[in-house]
């Protein structure tokens, strides 16, 4: 009896050294075919371009192609929902603005748990945000706008880049607070959203880093950032804060796996991706598209998450957008 359970403890003993090595080897190899980011807005925006440009980096890295395949739909749900779908293997990635956790989860109910479905690889850049008006609108301020909206009531129509995001989020809090009746369009992207600020079809945008180039342009006015401060790039535009809005931005661009992904994996990609954030032409592009670099690892983000969830909850619970959250966060 005491020989075969020595027998049994030596066979369990090497299945288990086996199956670490396996592991191991495994990761060793990993990757060994092309890696798909998920991007849940339409190509040309500025998730979709800077995932781009991350993706072209880390790829040089890891030695295998990394494709972005955009899944427009529910303001970026529908790729953290098609990433979880996916096998959990570390060759589908899904790149996502944080507002689509911490905020657009708030309003409509997901398929996912915000703080616990996904396992964050990097939070790598974020966007500048403002305000746009036509070059040729009459309204000069911010305050000339709202102005404008009090005494046409229903008749104002402003594009933003979709329900629930940041940009629209914005929004809400100018018509909360001056108690404005104005019209929502939302769109899939802030391309489109200013595609129809140009085209007339709205009076207002609020949009991402696409407004850069539009108001450098002379197509677009630059009415107020969504930014803690003044943006080097147009020091003169006063930030929502300073207009007296209790508002500004909660989005910072991230790449996700599934939480269960294998640790190792997830390890090997956090690496990676923190190496190509530092590559020089990543950099340069992100600067030519008008992004700002920023480095959020797994905890630095999941802490992120927690702390703009507790505000948005409470700015959307006393705006009356919500009674509560509408999806649990974990």
């Amino acid at each position: 009896m005491k020989e075969n359970r020595w027998f049994i403890a030596a066979i369990a003993a090497f299945f288990v050294v086996f199956s670490w090595i396996g592991g191991v080897q495994v990761q060793a190899a990993y990757p060994e075919r092309p890696i798909t980011i998920l991007v849940g807005f339409v190509p040309g925006g500025s998730m979709d371009l800077s995932t781009r440009a991350l993706a072209k980096s880390v790829e040089k890295i890891l030695g295998q192609p990394v494709m972005i395949e955009n899944k427009p739909g529910g303001t970026g749900t529908v790729a953290l929902a098609a990433l979880l779908s996916q096998k959990h293997d570390g060759y589908t990635l899904c790149g996502t603005p944080s507002s689509v956790l911490i905020r657009v989860s708030q309003q409509q109910q997901v398929p996912f748990k915000p703080f616990t479905s996904f396992r964050t690889i990097i939070g790598f850049t974020e966007p500048p945000l403002g305000i746009v008006v036509k070059n040729d609108a009459p309204w000069k301020t911010l305050k000339d706008l709202t102005a404008h909206a009090a005494k046409n009531p229903g008749k104002i129509r402003y594009a933003t880049t979709g329900m629930g995001s940041t940009t629209h989020a914005a929004v809400e809090e100018i018509a909360h607070r001056d108690k404005l009746q104005i019209i929502h369009v939302p769109y899939k992207g802030s391309m489109e959203a200013l595609t129809a600020l140009l085209g007339g079809h709205v009076e207002f945008a609020s949009l991402t880093s696409e407004l850069v180039p539009a108001v450098k342009a002379g197509q677009a006015r630059l009415l107020a950032v969504i930014s803690e401060k003044r943006s080097p790039k147009y020091p003169e535009v006063p930030t929502m804060k300073e207009l007296g809005y209790d508002f500004a931005n909660d989005a910072v661009f991230a790449v996700v796996a599934p939480s269960d992904i294998d640790s190792g994996l997830a390890r090997k990609l956090e690496s990676a991706f923190a190496e190509a954030a530092k590559n020089r032409e990543y950099l340069e592009t992100l600067d030519k598209i008008n992004m700002i670099p920023v480095y959020y690892d797994g905890k630095a983000f999941d802490g992120f998450l927690r702390k703009h969830w507790k505000i948005i909850n409470k700015n959307l619970i006393a705006s009356g957008a919500i009674k509560e959250a509408a999806t649990k966060p974990e």
